[in-house]
This record gives C-alpha cells, structure tokens and sequence, in this order.
C-alpha cells in the first residue's frame, strides 16, 4: 500500500526586489515580481514501511518538498496523497514560545499536533527522560541553549508515535549521546513498520539507514533507487560542477554522455574528463595470482592500469572500499600518502598498486577507484570508477565483531590493593 504519493507537483515562488512591491502590484494589476521554481514536476511513490532518503545540493527544493508533505506549504500544481497520521521534524522548535516553560511548551506543540491532553499526560514521563532535559524543564525556553531548544522539540514530535515521519536534517541535534537515541528511536519506528522520508547531507546515514534514496537537483527528481547508487550519482554531479570542466560519463559500451541520470543504474562504470584513463583493475594474492576473494587477515594487492591521453601533473590515484551497504571501510590516495606521480606525458601507461592487509570481516565488498588532480576528485576528476571490483572476504581464522580487526596486544596482571575502587 502506497504512504505517500505525489503526480506533477510544482512549486513556484513570487519573488519582489522590495516589499513594496507587494502591495504595488495588488493595488495596480501589473507584474511586480519574478518566479522562481522551487520544484518542476515531480511525481514519485512511497511504499508503506519504507524508509527513503531525499538527498541534494542547497537550494534543490528538499525543504520545501518536505513541508508540502507536511501540510505546511501547499503546491502551485500538482496533487499530493497522504495515508495515515503524519509527524514533521522539520524546522524544529518551531512554534515553541520563548517565554513559556519547556514542560508548557511540549504541552502546547503536542497540542497543535492533535493530541489529547490525557495522552499528553501519559507520555510526558518518556518525552522528558527523553529529552535529558529533567533540571531545566519548568523554566523559561529562553534559558536554554540552541542544542537543548532542539532536544526538546524533537522529543516531543518524536511522541506522536506517527504512521509517516518525515525528517528534516533533524538526526544533526545534540550532542552524539542525543543523536545515538535518536538513531535508536528510529529504529524502533523503522521496525514496527513506520515510513519514514528522511532528509540529510550525511552520505553514510542515508546509505545506512534508509532502503532507497531520491535525488533532487534544481527542483526536478534527477534519480530514484538504492541509496548507493544515487549517493554515488550525486557525489558525481558534485564533482562536474566543482571542476567547471569537461565531465562526461562513460558506460558499459563505451559512449561518453552528458549527466543522464536514467542511465545510472545499467549502464555507468565511470565519469571524468579522460585526460587519463583508469583502463583495468585486478585484485591479487600476495604471490601475484589474480583472486576474486581474500581471506581475512592476508596480504592483497589492488593494481590500477592507467593511461594518460593528455599531459597532467602530478596526477594522484586513489582506492576506496566500501562494505555491501555502500558505507565508506577504509580509502585513501597517493596525496595523503605523500607520494609524487611526477608529470605525464600524452601516452604514458602506468600501473599503480596498493598491497594492504585486508583486516576485514567476512563479507562482500566494493572496490572504487579513481584519477584526479590535487587531493580529491572533487576539484579536477580524470576518472572515477565507483565499482571498479567486487571481492569477497572469507572468514578468518580468529573471530571478532565488527567490521575491522585492530592491531590489538592484551596484558594482564595482578593490580594493587590500594588502586582498587569504584569506577
């Protein structure tokens, strides 16, 4: 059953050079204003139970999208289908009145939410353990800080127990202790079966916590589909338009195209400008085997076969492994090591290979690889493959949690009397 369901929805702002203009244009029928499109036609469904992050850059129209949902702005064109009770952590604090207490706020915004005050009484108990807010409840909002401002509201929109929660960079409040229980209340949300639309810049908590993802881009839906996928998507518009240069993207047979993100998903291996090529990856064993998996613990070895089909200095390359969730393990490049390519000349072939000790726990993990300018390929991108490998990891010989084994030593011996006491 669809939660949410959106046909063609737009929205247009009037914007005036002066206030006045307002009130001329009323008063004398003639056009004062400019229109800006905050969102261009967008159309996309929301399965129950889901949890869908919307990512983009500022100003892409992610805020706005999310109050229509909200009931709190209404489109210019377009229809919107909502099924079952809504809670917006959008814009938290919002509403809360700086002169009243924090207790007689939660009671006012719960309110407006639509909940009885009985019910209000009921949870109050769990929205204040909650919040960690227990010495400072009963005095004026205007004592407290900005990060306990949001602590509060955000536990008492997190009560309504909502159907559909729509989240709006709010996982961001707090202190880390507060954004662990956040991440743990949603959670439990998530598993009895709540549908969550969540809004962030974190990369690593979209691909994490939510099973797809959205891109907006200039007020249009650029993509739909696994959260890795349109992080990676995104991370590649990014990079066009930090280099101001000549990005193109590759696919599979070879076509160099603009940005189509319909494509994405079939069909692209790679984007940059090409000036050099990343023309074949191998992982190897330590004895310099070709192997698609390692076992814990051993030794490995990532080759990159390049070519330069334009002159480049110093150009640096770099690897990234990410576990099956997209979630970035470990990367690093030949910047932050401190080791200098040199200048390449037009047709230069190259092979540059990383031997790491693949300390990693069993599993199936993603190789990326990539050719740029300066420290990241953010700035001047040659090429970029974001799943260059796919290699296993087999168990290893000794167990531990986690996705990483550390270096560890364990020392034990028998301590003084005198230093033993409570913790």
């Amino acid at each position: 059953m669809r939660a949410i369901s959106v046909k063609n929805l737009s929205k247009t702002f009037k914007i005036y050079a002066r206030p006045s203009d307002r009130l001329k244009e009323f008063f004398f029928r003639k056009p004062l204003h400019s229109n800006f499109a905050a969102l261009q036609g967008i159309s996309f469904e929301v399965l129950r139970g889901k949890t869908v992050g919307l990512i983009g850059q500022n100003g892409s129209g992610k805020s706005t999208l999310l109050k229509i949902l909200g009931g709190l702005m209404q489109p210019t064109t377009g229809t919107v289908e909502i099924n079952g009770c809504v809670s917006s952590l959008i814009e938290l604090g919002t509403g809360f009145h700086p002169e009243f207490s924090g207790r007689a706020n939660v009671y006012m915004n719960a309110s407006l939410r639509g909940m009885p005050r009985e019910e209000v009484d009921r949870r109050f108990p769990e929205i204040l353990e909650f919040s960690g807010l227990e010495g400072f409840i009963d005095r004026p909002l205007k004592t407290y800080s900005t990060g306990m401002w949001v602590r509060l509201a955000f536990s008492a929109a997190i009560s309504v127990d909502p159907e559909i929660l729509l989240i709006d960079e709010a996982l961001a409040v707090g202190d880390a202790l507060f954004q662990h229980k956040c991440l743990q209340r949603l959670r439990q949300l998530q598993e009895q079966g709540r549908t969550i639309f969540f809004v962030s810049h974190d990369m690593a908590a979209v691909k994490t916590f939510c099973e797809e993802a959205m891109l907006l881009d200039q007020g249009q839906l650029a993509a739909c589909g696994k959260p890795d996928e349109v992080c990676a998507l995104y991370i590649s518009l990014l990079a066009q338009r930090a280099s101001q240069d000549r990005i193109v993207f590759r696919t599979v047979e070879g076509a160099r195209a603009r940005f189509d993100p319909s494509i994405y998903s079939q069909t692209m291996v790679g984007y940059g400008n090409f000036d050099v090529e990343i023309s074949h990856v191998e992982l190897l064993s330590a004895r310099g085997e070709t192997v698609q998996a390692v076992v814990s613990g051993d030794i490995g070895r990532i080759r990159i076969h390049l070519v330069a089909h334009r002159p480049v200095a110093d150009p640096v390359v770099g690897v990234l492994i990410r576990d099956r969730m997209g979630n970035d393990i470990y990367g690093t490049n030949t910047f932050y090591e401190n080791i200098k390519m040199g200048d390449w000349p037009a047709g230069r072939i190259m092979e540059v290979e990383y031997t790491l000790k693949f300390d990693l726990a069993q599993g199936d993990y993603f190789i990326s690889v990539a050719a740029h300018g300066g420290r990241d390929h953010l700035g001047l991108c040659y090429h970029w493959i974001d799943v260059a490998l796919v290699m296993k990891v087999l168990p290893p010989a000794s167990h531990f949690a986690g996705h990483v084994r550390l270096p560890t030593k364990i020392a034990f011996r028998e301590a003084p009397v005198a230093k033993i006491g409570r913790m």
